[in-house]
Parts: structure tokens; C-alpha cells; sequence
């Protein structure tokens, strides 16, 4: 088991992480899913382009009259709280966990998951598949991230090889990597 996990670390490069964030410039584009792609144009992001118009514009609306409290949280956890906080037909796991994500890469000094690993759609299959091997525990929305010391291995990985941007903590390394690899991690 370990020896395929290894090769799926090894085979692992995120999906156009550096381009979303470093093409969110604003908290209006981190809420609405979007950011300037490369070539100047303001494009939706790979997990949202699917979400009615209307369910984002919700949020961003009901998340501008909380950028005060927003200002002022000194870690991801109380972040992803006032974004899961909003509820808003159509906005689910994953698109709050993402709309958090890029509030916090905005904020200065930056806001980001240290602590925990956050579960949604394909990292929650990975995990599921994880624990039936016998490698995670009971599943829950998220585990704290020394849970997860059998993908240390990510570290060692070179960011430029594998499209990883500089600022992305452990915590978002291990939950876009399960990600990305949940089909294969399932296939274990």
C-alpha cells in the first residue's frame, strides 16, 4: 500500500492552483469563483463554473456585510466558519471550503488551513477509501493533520515540479492531492 500511495505523491501536481489564486485579486473575485487566467481574461474556477450565477451573487452579498468580522480572524477554521455560516442554496461543501480558501489567500498576513484537513466531494472519497484500508480513522468534515503523517511524503515533493504554489501550507497540499488522486486512491 505504502509503495502506491508513494507513486501517486510522486505522479501528483495540482490542478491550476497557482493560476486560480494568483489570479484572485480581489474579495469579490475570491466569493464568485472567479480569476484572471493568464491571458487577461476573468474566467470562473475549475470546481464552480457549474454554480448558478445567482447562488454566488447570495454569498458575495451576504459575505460583504461581514467583511468587518472577516478583517479581523486570525485563523482558517474561524474563516471557514462565517463562510459555512451563510448558508445559500447551491453553495456546498466544496465551494465553501474553496471561497474560504481564497478569502484567507487575500487576507494579510495570509489566512490559510494549518490544523485540519477539510473533506468535501473528492478528498471525502479518498479519506472513505483511506479508512477502509485501514490508513484513517471514523471520517468527520475534518481531521486534524497529523492524522494524516502517512503523506509526509508531500513535503519533499518539488513545488515547481508538481505545480505547487509557495504560500500552499501542508493542509491544502493533502486535501488537493486527495483531490486530485481520489479516483486512483479508491482503486488501491
Amino acid at each position: 500500500m505504502e509503495a502506491k500511495l508513494s507513486k501517486l505523491i510522486q505522479e501528483y501536481s495540482t490542478c491550476d492552483m497557482i493560476q486560480e489564486f494568483a489570479g484572485t485579486h480581489t474579495f469579490e473575485q475570491a466569493v464568485m469563483c472567479r480569476y484572471t487566467n493568464k491571458f487577461g481574461s476573468e474566467v470562473y474556477c475549475k470546481h464552480q463554473w457549474c454554480i448558478r450565477r445567482s447562488a454566488l451573487q447570495e454569498i458575495y452579498n451576504k459575505l460583504s456585510g461581514q467583511r468587518d468580522r472577516i478583517a479581523k480572524v486570525k485563523d482558517f477554521e474561524e474563516l471557514y466558519k462565517i463562510v459555512d455560516c451563510e448558508s445559500v442554496q447551491y453553495i456546498g461543501d466544496l465551494t465553501t471550503y474553496d471561497i474560504a480558501l481564497r478569502i484567507g489567500y487575500l487576507q494579510s498576513p495570509q489566512i490559510l488551513p494549518q490544523k485540519f484537513v477539510y473533506f468535501h466531494a473528492g478528498p471525502a472519497k479518498a479519506a472513505n477509501a483511506l479508512r477502509r484500508q485501514g490508513l484513517l480513522g471514523k471520517l468527520e468534515h475534518t481531521m486534524e493533520l497529523s492524522t494524516f503523517e502517512f503523506l509526509d511524503e508531500l513535503k519533499t515533493l518539488d513545488r515547481k515540479e508538481h505545480s505547487i504554489p509557495e504560500f500552499a501550507t501542508h493542509a491544502m497540499i493533502v486535501e488537493d492531492f486527495l483531490c486530485v488522486k481520489h479516483k486512483e486512491i479508491e482503486r488501491l
